[in-house]
């Protein structure tokens, strides 16, 4: 089945806070939350790509038609190597706050996320999540896709100016939707409603919401070469 989410994020405009708002909203989805599941046994990994070439899912609302990422770049005059740094600084973000990796992928195939450019302008950028059939109160993401309007002007790091979206918070803002997270109320943490320049990370609760769905990072064990090499 398939969650029919908007996760545009909008410059000035307010939205109503949740009902009961601690630092983070997990989506709802048909009535249940969503969350990526690894197998038994195995480390949570998620795929990513970038889409180059034109697809269509049938299935979405928001991203029903995706075009190559290229027209997004091309756009706004930002090198593809400069683009790719940033999404990828965008997922250590949430790989850093809670137990889920994110591997990137050349092949669209294999990714379980997909980011691209919308086929028909509008908007921001969006997010589609597709889950499993499920009686279980948390289902499992299927799919994701992240699309982005070629049209609309974008930059990399902050300069003051809310009309043109820095690509690094705009990216780290719709994988929250991709992981199972919803809009925070209208400002203070990476996954509210509204755009602004006053930080360009996870806050607090966008951290806490990860950790919920996903666990705390844990930290990693140290090896016997690593304590070797620090005298321990």
């Amino acid at each position: 089945m398939l969650a029919l989410l908007a996760g545009v994020l909008s410059a000035g405009v307010a939205s109503a806070q949740p009902k009961s708002f601690l630092g983070f909203e997990l989506l709802d989805l048909d009535g249940s939350h969503v969350r990526w599941r690894a197998k038994p046994g195995q480390p949570l990994i998620v795929r990513y790509a970038l889409v180059f070439e034109p697809r269509t899912f049938t299935d979405a609302r928001n991203c029903g038609g995706m075009t190559s990422i290229g027209k997004v770049l091309a756009t706004s005059r930002i090198e593809l190597t400069t683009f790719r740094r940033e999404v990828r600084a965008a997922f250590d973000m949430w790989q850093s706050a809670a137990d889920i990796q994110f591997v990137e992928v050349h092949d669209p195939s294999k990714a379980g996320i997909l980011i691209g450019a919308q086929a028909a302008p509008r908007g921001r950028a969006f997010a589609d999540v597709k889950y499993r059939p499920s009686a279980t109160p948390v289902r499992d993401i299927e799919r994701s896709l992240i699309c982005f309007n070629p049209a609309a002007p974008w930059k990399v790091g902050f300069d003051g100016n809310v009309t043109r979206y820095d690509v690094r918070y705009a990216v780290a803002h719709e994988i929250g939707h991709a992981i199972g997270l919803d809009h925070a109320g209208r400002s203070g943490q990476l996954m509210s409603f509204r755009y602004d320049e006053k930080f360009r990370g996870l806050q607090a609760g966008d951290a806490a919401g990860a950790a919920a769905l996903y666990g705390p990072r844990m930290p990693e064990l140290p090896t016997a070469a690593s304590l070797q090499r620090s005298g321990g």
